[in-house]
């Protein structure tokens, strides 16, 4: 006879490594088919639930099992919300540097979410991406789901005012972080603008409009081009408030 208390308690430990996967950074890209992303799933969910401690009752009668199955998938999909807002900032820096430098009017469909950004935006958002695997971040990922499972037990979260104040501030380190990796670049493209308004007080005959326009892309370019090396040690310090964030989040789902 099979245990139909395991079979409900793996069911919902795969709805929440489901949930978590699919609004995470990673899974979010449109190019990946939905079965794929399925069965990464339930193989993820099949190596975690050995792992996964029944400390609490699981419900026994169909109203309590559809308040877990609703449960589970919430607390699944904030964890992968905030992932995915903290390793947005790099995006988010590429659209602040987009409108500065003159990019912000040519924008393309980002085929990875299915709607329109910026150039930078992009580019940096895939660039962050290839860092975040190099440097083991997938890894970070399924630890905090295998963790999220000793925090926030099954069919145990509560969902308050807490976890809402955790995600503003999530959402405004993240702001904070896009300033901070842009702000380089800001202030050279500042400089310039500064530079070409007072060519243009001492020599009113020169089109400011034309010359400005590859003068700022040249130099906005440029020194975006020393930053990328430092974007590995970025993606680093994001790991670490990853982490803090998640573990922040779980205890006030408990």
């Amino acid at each position: 006879m099979p245990d139909l208390g395991q079979f409900t308690a793996f069911l919902l430990v795969f709805l929440r490594a489901a949930a978590f996967m699919m609004s995470g950074p990673l899974y979010a890209i449109k190019g990946i088919p939905p079965l794929a992303k399925v069965g990464f799933s339930l193989a993820l969910a099949t190596v975690v639930f050995p792992m996964v401690e029944l400390n609490t009752p699981l419900p026994e009668d169909s109203w309590g099992f559809g308040l877990a199955v609703i449960s589970e998938t919430g607390v699944g999909l904030l964890l992968g919300t905030a992932v995915t807002m903290v390793l947005n900032s790099i995006r988010m820096a590429g659209q602040f540097i987009d409108l500065q430098i003159g990019y912000a009017m040519a924008t393309l469909v980002d085929p990875t979410n299915g709607a329109t950004s910026t150039l930078l935006a992009q580019y940096l958002h895939l660039l962050s991406l290839v860092f975040f695997l190099m440097l083991d971040g997938h890894y970070t990922l399924i630890i905090a789901l295998v963790k999220s499972y000793e925090l926030v037990p099954l069919s145990a979260a509560g969902f308050s005012g807490g976890a809402a104040y955790i995600l503003l501030q999530i959402f405004s380190g993240a702001f904070t972080t896009a300033l901070q990796v842009s702000a380089p670049v800001l202030a050279v493209l500042l400089i310039a603008d500064l530079g070409l308004g007072f060519l243009t007080r001492t020599t009113p005959q020169i089109n400011v409009f034309l010359t400005g326009f590859p003068i700022k892309i040249a130099v906005g370019l440029l020194t975006l081009s020393f930053l990328i090396p430092l974007l590995g040690t970025v993606i680093h310090a994001i790991l670490n408030a990853i982490e803090r964030d998640l573990y922040l989040l779980m205890r006030e789902l408990v």
